[in-house]
């Protein structure tokens, strides 16, 4: 027989409640008893394990489709219940429909004049609660609803039936002007007289070690349902009293609702006996651990294998060293053909003696496991179309990833190496990519089982296609640590050419320099192919060679020979560097560390001055004389000035160690050609180890005036307050240790507690931009076809290939996900910063991943709203620029007063004015009169005093009335807390804390055109919507540069157009740009499930699976990438060969 082979493909979904004339036809048996096996053990008939309901065991088959357990998918069955029930999830329709429909006429209760002029959600709202309606006149009594599911007439509870009765009078026509779908919705389906059981798939029964069964939390629930279901129908027949009957009708109700949603508040969830809330429908579909996201979105998957990774240099870097053990196990499935048949019967000969197989799968999808039994039977079954899986052998394809996946170089593919170890041999140049080190990371393998998932991974997947970040177009791959330290120490050398020889021998290259001696660039260069534009330095460090992340010699290989050429090169380079230094030898001591007596001298003498500085300062401090810098205390300039002179400390050891640092030390090559380390950790651990910040302020808190209890109170010296004097060298004082302990801490909790927040960033960027791709147009689209970028990046280059020839962006690309996970990466990084430098800044700003959030969240205010102000010519001088600042700073009342009180027997209330505060505001009695007045107050003026009339007011707003007295504005902008002149270059800028566009721009000093704010709505507000994008793309670098971190502007353009192309800033949130989205399965992904469902119900939209995860969930082909729909060829000839055609008509002929 023919097998007919056809691929399926689910085009829609669509989202529906179910009519109980629907239940009866879905439905496979009426389950009428609680009981679930009989004393044999086997499942009762009408029993929730039914046989009907499918195979639970793998020795019967299902009555129904008379499949067994793998192979039957299961079938629903119903319960006929006693009485009418409320749908837990659909109570706020039923609520809806009885609030604003007629119960007599079963019409809206809006006239059909007003209904003309609302949206369906407004007309909902409109018609609540009508006393009478305008149909049929009649008169309508108010429904209340008391949760979960008790509704109330005045004191009197209507129950389901009566329910029911009321709402089957409305019609389709009705219902769909306040936006409910009648096809999908009917509000009468939501009150119950049959309930759907789910099959036994849904709700599988497993057997424990002791042969009972454990049987799952549905199960439970529906046999309690069934219980309270009996009863109720026992004294129905029995004629109970209408109380029994009520109470038994209640209970029925709890057990059904908590089978839909045991999480609902004031009633009690349904527990195990052990005090377990049971696990039903809502539990089960929800949060992390639900079947959406646990099982549909992200699951556990065969052919993969997980160990510890360790380096192997002498391995390719496009390798994996794969155990032989793991190698045994995890198979490729390889087709039968009539040329390769002979040599698949030898490896099934060869069973589980590697390389061998373990099993065969026939043409009907039937598996067959390959036994020493079985061997010579399957040979000779074995036919073309089979298909065999095999052992792992070398040069088979799999994929490599690391969790957590942070960018697309995540997952790559690699060539199998058999090797006989217990984990997996990774080259040290291709660790960077996965943020891998050695020292006990665990990594998986995945095999691809199909021959388009095999050439997809070895095309566009394999690591030689993916050394170029897609987030910054930095070399991924490329020389590290002693491969860059060989390399140094290799070019300052001369050897003979023997030794050279044999040296380039070892990195697989053979000798061309036929001199006697020669130099080590000499030898280096011969890594470099013939015509390259490359001219090999005389000292070869990571940055003028093939260093990761800045060899610039990758992207000019890359660029003039391509990417194998590429690959090859840094292979030679890294064996060349790390024999080099094996053979020659490299080791370090403590003393290596360590610096000079000299050092050590001038590192005491540039700390006692600092010493002395800060001494000074703190007695200016103490004597009056400092200043108060702009917006800040005199406490907090003092602060400020210490900070800055303790952390140039740092930079000058910095600069002494450049200067007098052995260059002969073996640390010095090490740190000098980019291997590792710097010259900031020789200067901590033989000089001075330096300030310690919290939240970028020195320590100041613990006992009462003191850091600890021996220093004296009051010492605000820097040893008091956290700067430790001694080296890691030298060893620390007690106190220096627990400072050091203090901010060491302080990371360790700033990572636990902030990478949430990056993480949960990461995931609403992924959700929001997940479906952006580029189409063929080179226009970047979503997954309704709305145009996000004409072009993208404005230029339609990939970042990439940014320094390569061709470097369009390819159609297809998921430049979405791509710009998700480089700003996912990003923020990761941003949070697990730990190294804690004390910063200085004169106005506090919210910077890293906190603003970063702002941003993308488009917040309606920042949370340090800032501006920078540009001058006129005329006024660009100090004085003026001095003079405008003084008039924008808002001054509130309560600044200037001394004191406010209020005159009762007057009723009036009395400002006094402190003068001094009047003289540093440069304002007048006078003028703060005007503005009271203004504001429309009765005031009367005295010397420092003002007078407020309150006579028209009781006593309680008298005291409201001197609350908001004390907030009025008396002189500068609304908004405008602090202000701050800077000079840079030849301009005079004014920085202020707020943000208020519209009154700044009004004044005849500023330049209109050059003021610029981080608050988005304040600039969209004003200057529109393109002025708002470029500041979301202006903020965002700001943040990205000041974490000192590397993301493309094509990526930040990117996610400022999504937030800005409806004309409006929208945030990346569930409010924001993901509400937007039409898919209900990707909202069902990011936020609440049920809700998305319900939703979809009510107005009968349907799932029409255009974007990545809503098919991901159906483990259906992706539209972007290889997946994009309605892929071009271009053809440039014929589609027949010419002696094809003449083939087919001799062929005809002969028939």
């Amino acid at each position: 027989m023919k097998m007919e082979n056809f691929r399926k493909q689910v085009k829609s979904l669509g989202f529906s409640l179910l009519s109980p004339e629907q239940i009866k036809k879905l439905s496979s048996a009426k389950i009428v008893t609680p009981e679930l096996y009989d004393i044999d053990g086997f499942p009762v008939d009408g029993g929730l394990m039914d046989l009907r309901l499918g195979a639970i065991d793998p020795g019967v088959r299902c009555r129904t489709c008379g499949k067994r357990v793998k192979e039957c998918p299961g079938h629903p069955g119903s319960i006929e219940l006693a009485r009418p029930i409320f749908h837990i999830k659909y109570i706020q329709l039923i609520e809806h429909c009885l609030r604003s429909y007629c119960p007599s006429c079963g019409k809206l209760t809006l006239t059909e004049e007003k209904q003309l002029n609302y949206t369906p959600s407004e007309r909902a709202k409109k018609a609540r609660d009508a006393k009478r309606c305008p149909h049929c006149n009649e008169a309508i009594e108010r429904v209340k609803l008391e949760k979960p599911t008790t509704f109330m007439i005045g004191k009197r509870r209507i129950s389901p039936i009566e329910v029911r009765d009321r709402i089957v009078k409305i019609s389709d026509e009705e219902l769909k002007k306040t936006g409910i779908n009648p096809k999908t919705a009917r509000p009468e389906w939501a009150v119950m007289s049959l309930l759907l059981v789910p099959s036994v798939t849904v709700r599988p029964s497993i057997t424990l070690e002791e042969g009972t069964r454990s049987e799952d939390d549905i199960t439970h629930k529906l046999s309690d349902i069934i219980r309270a279901n009996q009863r109720l129908w026992e004294n129905l027949n029995a004629g109970a009293p209408e109380v029994i009957i009520e109470d038994l009708w209640d209970l029925l109700q709890y057990h059904i609702t908590t089978f839909f949603d045991n999480n609902i508040s004031r009633i009690p969830p349904a527990r195990h006996r052990s005090g377990q809330p049971l696990k039903t429908i809502t539990e089960r579909i929800k949060g992390k651990e639900g079947r959406i996201r646990a099982n549909l979105a992200g699951k556990r998957v065969n052919y993969s294998a997980r160990t510890v990774i360790s380096p192997d240099p002498y391995l390719k870097i496009d390798e994996i060293g794969v155990p032989l053990e793991i190698a045994k196990v995890i198979t490729v499935a390889e087709s039968v053909t009539s040329n390769n048949i002979e040599y698949i019967k030898d490896i099934i000969k060869r069973g589980d003696i590697y390389p061998g197989a373990n099993y065969i799968i026939r043409i009907d999808g039937r598996r067959k496991r390959v036994t020493e039994d079985l061997k010579e039977e399957i040979c000779a079954e074995l036919q073309p179309g089979y298909k065999v899986e095999r052992h792992l052998r070398d040069g088979d394809i799999v994929l490599f990833n690391r969790h957590p996946t942070l960018h697309k170089q995540g997952l790559m593919a690699h060539r199998v190496k058999v090797l006989p170890d217990r984990t997996f041999k990774l080259h040290p140049a291709a660790a960077a990519p996965y943020n891998a080190d050695f020292d006990g990371d665990e990594m998986n393998i995945h095999s691809p089982q199909t021959e388009e998932a095999q050439s997809e991974a070895k095309v566009l997947l394999n690591i030689s296609n993916n050394i170029i970040s897609s987030k910054n177009n930095m070399n991924l791959v490329g020389t590290i640590t002693d491969a860059i330290t060989g390399a140094y120490i290799l070019s300052k050398e001369e050897f003979d050419k023997n030794f050279a020889d044999q040296l380039l021998f070892a990195a697989d290259i053979v000798n061309s320099v036929k001199k006697k001696k020669i130099s080590g660039k000499e030898i280096y260069a011969q890594i470099i192919p013939k015509g390259s534009s490359i001219n090999v330095p005389n000292v070869i460090t990571s940055e003028n060679s093939f260093g990761a992340e800045e060899g610039a010699m990758v992207k000019i290989l890359d660029k003039e020979f391509g990417r194998d050429v590429t690959i090859d090169c840094i292979n030679k380079a890294f064996k060349l560097g790390t024999q080099y230094l094996t053979q020659r030898g490299y080791t370090m001591s403590l003393d290596d560390l360590n610096v000079s007596d000299k050092i050590r001298e001038i590192t005491a003498n540039i700390i006692s001055k600092a010493e002395v500085k800060a001494k000074e300062v703190i007695e200016d401090y103490g004597s009056g004389k400092i200043k108060a810098m702009p917006g800040k205390t005199l406490e907090e300039s003092r602060e400020i000035q210490i900070l800055q002179i303790l952390n140039e400390v740092r930079t000058e050891i910095g600069n002494i160690l450049k200067e007098h640092f052995p260059i002969e030390s073996e640390v010095y090559k090490m740190i000098a050609p980019g291997a590792k380390g710097s010259l900031l950790n020789i200067g901590q651990i033989g000089c001075c180890v330096g300030q310690q910040a919290l939240a970028g302020k020195r320590i100041s808190f613990g006992y009462n005036n003191r850091t600890l209890s021996f220093f004296k109170r009051g010492d605000l010296g820097p040893e008091a307050r956290g700067f430790i004097k001694s080296s890691y060298f030298k060893g620390l004082q007690p106190s220096e240790f627990f400072f050091g302990a203090i901010t060491g801490r302080d990371s360790l909790m700033d990572t636990a507690l902030r990478t949430p927040k990056s993480g949960y960033l990461y995931r609403r960027l992924i959700y929001a931009l997940q479906d952006l791709k580029v189409e063929y147009d080179g226009t970047v689209r979503d997954a309704s076809e709305h145009i996000i970028q004409f072009q993208y990046g404005d230029d339609g280059k990939d970042v990439a290939k940014l320094h390569l020839h061709d470097n369009k962006v390819s159609p297809g690309e998921a430049v979405g996900v791509v710009t998700a996970q480089s700003f996912g990466e990003a923020s990761t990084q941003m949070v697990l910063n730990v190294f804690h430098h004390a910063g200085v800044a004169q106005m506090q700003v919210t910077q890293g991943l906190p603003r970063l959030i702002e941003i993308i969240d488009a917040r309606k205010q920042p949370s340090t709203p800032l501006m920078e102000i540009y001058l006129k010519k005329d006024y660009n001088n100090e004085k003026d620029a001095k003079t405008v600042a003084e008039k924008i700073k808002e001054v509130k009342l309560q600044e200037v007063l001394s004191e406010i009180k209020i005159d009762f027997a007057n009723k009036k209330i009395d400002i006094l004015l402190d003068s001094k505060a009047l003289k540093n505001f440069h304002v007048g009695v006078q003028t703060i009169a005007e503005k009271l007045k203004e504001k429309e107050f009765k005031v009367r003026v005295g010397e420092l005093k003002i007078g407020v009339d309150a006579s028209d007011i009781d006593f309680k707003a008298i005291y409201k009335l001197k609350e908001k007295l004390k907030k009025t504005i008396i002189s500068g902008v609304k908004g405008i807390a602090q202000v701050l002149v800077a000079h840079s270059g030849r301009e005079y800028i004014i920085r202020t804390a707020g943000s208020n566009l519209k009154d700044i721009i009004k004044l005849k000093e500023i330049d209109s055109e050059r003021v610029t704010s981080n608050d988005i709505h304040d600039v969209m507000n004003v200057f529109g919507i393109e002025a708002a994008r470029q500041t979301i793309i202006n903020e965002i670098k700001k943040v990205i540069e000041t974490q000192g971190l590397d993301i493309n502007i094509r990526h930040i353009k990117l996610i400022a157009d999504a937030m800005t192309v409806g004309g409006s800033v929208k945030g990346v949130t569930r409010m924001g740009i993901i509400s937007d989205k039409a898919s209900i399965l990707a909202r069902a992904t990011f936020e609440t499930p049920d809700k998305q469902f319900i939703g979809a119900t009510l107005k009968g939209a349907k799932e029409e699976l255009n974007s990545v995860i809503e098919n991901i969930l159906l483990n259906q082909p992706i539209p972007v990438g290889t997946g994009l729909p309605g892929l071009l060829v271009k053809i440039t000839g014929p589609l027949v060969r010419e002696g094809d055609k003449e083939a087919k008509k001799r062929a005809k002929k002969d028939e």
